[in-house]
């Protein structure tokens, strides 16, 4: 961590930035690549509706009454989030350094303190332990922080220690040891049937301990586990998520640092080289600075130059420049920075243009997708429980009550998705227009409507563009009478307009379905 994220570097001791502050780092290259990458996530991941709603049934999702619920979903979620108080910009970003430095951010989604909105928290890695369950999902996480007084007696003014209300009115900011405990309700009152009861509607139980003093200040029970441990690649019965960036790379940063001292220290010595001089030559020292006097005691037949000489640095320079850069060159990569920037398509063919962002594709994915899988993916389906627990959404449609929810996310990968369905359409239409000349039944075999649904979803039109599909069997209605009316109008020209040919246009109609049987009279 020393070497890729200083600012965490405190597994083991308190962070101090003073004097001392990452004296031991003498290129900050690797920090730099870190940095880069761990902005990535944000900028090309939640930019603008970086997210849909859905359940994962394209025809069910595709139903323009679900798709509207879907939206307006969406648009309040995303709401809740951005909202300034509740600190999700602030927290992800947080958490995208640890998930590139480390591979194991830590989150929690809560109810802020005035209990009208969310509030995202990011954790510091040392201070949370975590279990998994049979499947391997994390269901058990413990956390320990520092704590005021005051803070302690204004959350918890009754059950919180005597001695703790003491400091509160004398020394406020004294902090106590807390532990928070989020586990599943069977772990502790399995056998308790009272408890049981008390916590049917509620799998997970919240626990806050006094730590100085052994004593619970608070419990409760949680219908949402709001922990996200999102780990960015495991190993098999390992709890902890690793970063294959910083892992790849670490030789090669030891490397760097050793490499840049020597061309550090190299470059002062061919800068300022050392000196060799005749004990007691100088009688104050030799002042080497600009202007300096230096008083020499030289016998008569001394020269200078017999009595002190100037060490020249022959060092090969270019060579550890050489050295230096290739090891920066496999930084770089292993921080996937040669591999995450979307391809101009400047003087390219259509064709030299598909390849290269199937190109980006395939080397942006080992990056991107376990982000949209393990990090983005648990962090909006908590958000989404929480507020449908608090029922922040409006009423769901009945053909979605009792369907998992779950989310599509728009980000560059599925952007090229999308592109690549409305490339499919436009090459399709051209076939089928072609193969119409020759057989004119052709498009019939065909769902165009569908088609041409999916090319406008792919460009990433908005879900309201489509109409409702009530208001579409409506559309339909009126078009089917118009068609009547039309048919109509037509067979009583040809059953004949005159007064006396009424009666032959009467029995056209009613052989035509429009009018019932006896109807003209």
């Amino acid at each position: 961590m020393e070497l890729c994220h200083p600012m965490r570097a405190n597994y083991t001791s308190e962070l101090s930035p003073g004097t001392d502050f990452m004296t031991g780092i003498m290129d900050s290259f690797m920090v730099q690549s870190r940095e880069t990458l761990g902005n990535m996530p944000h900028a090309m991941l939640r930019q603008g509706d970086w997210f849909n709603v859905s359940t994962g049934d394209d025809e069910r999702d595709e139903n323009p009454t679900n798709e509207g619920w879907f939206d307006k979903s969406k648009k309040i979620a995303r709401k809740f989030m951005y909202e300034p108080r509740a600190n999700f910009v602030s927290a992800t970003t947080e958490a995208d350094h640890d998930w590139v430095s480390m591979g194991n951010p830590v989150l929690s989604v809560e109810e802020n303190i005035d209990r009208n909105g969310l509030l995202y928290k990011a954790w510091h890695p040392k201070d949370c332990v975590w279990m998994m369950d049979g499947d391997g999902q994390i269901d058990h996480v413990q956390r320990v922080m520092m704590m005021t007084a005051r803070n302690i007696c204004k959350r918890w003014p009754k059950t919180a220690h005597s001695d703790i209300h003491k400091c509160a009115e004398k020394e406020p900011n004294r902090a106590f040891k807390v532990r928070h405990i989020l586990m599943p309700v069977d772990d502790i009152y399995g056998d308790d049937k009272a408890k049981r009861r008390q916590y049917a509607k509620k799998p997970f139980i919240s626990l806050y301990v006094d730590c100085v003093h052994n004593e619970i200040l608070g419990e409760s029970g949680l219908t949402v586990f709001n922990y996200i441990v999102p780990r960015w690649r495991t190993l098999s019965n390992i709890p902890i998520g690793f970063s294959p960036a910083t892992i790849n790379c670490l030789p090669d940063g030891r490397m760097l640092q050793q490499l840049a001292a020597i061309l550090l220290e190299s470059g002062e010595k061919a800068i300022d080289p050392p000196m060799i001089a005749k004990d007691n030559l100088f009688r104050d020292g030799y002042r080497s600075y600009a202007g300096g006097l230096t008083m020499a005691d030289l016998d008569d037949d001394q020269h200078l130059q017999d009595v002190f000489a100037v060490v020249e640095h022959k060092g090969q320079l270019a060579f550890g420049l050489e050295m230096k850069q290739d090891v920066r060159q496999l930084i770089s990569e292993a921080f996937l920075l040669n591999k995450l920037m979307l391809p101009t398509a400047h003087e390219m063919t259509a064709f030299e243009t598909q390849a290269r962002l199937d190109e980006f594709r395939r080397a942006a994915l080992p990056f991107f997708g376990p982000i949209e899988s393990e990090y983005h993916l648990k962090l909006l389906d908590v958000t989404f429980e929480m507020l449908l627990a608090n029922q922040a959404f409006p009423e769901m449609p009945d053909e979605l009550k009792g369907t998992d929810v779950t989310f599509k996310f728009e980000g560059p990968l599925n952007t090229l998705e999308g592109r690549q369905q409305v490339a499919a359409f436009n090459e399709s239409i051209q076939i089928i227009a072609a193969g119409a000349q020759f057989n004119p039944k052709l498009p019939q075999r065909y769902d165009l409507d569908k088609m041409t649904d999916d090319a406008v979803r792919g460009t990433g039109a908005a879900p309201d563009w489509f109409v409702d599909e009530e208001v579409m069997k409506k559309l339909a209605e009126e078009n089917a009478q118009a068609d009547g009316l039309a048919k109509a109008a037509e067979l009583l020209n040809a059953g004949g307009v005159t007064a006396t040919n009424v009666g032959q246009g009467a029995q056209a109609m009613q052989q035509a379905g429009l009018i019932p049987g006896g109807g003209a009279q």
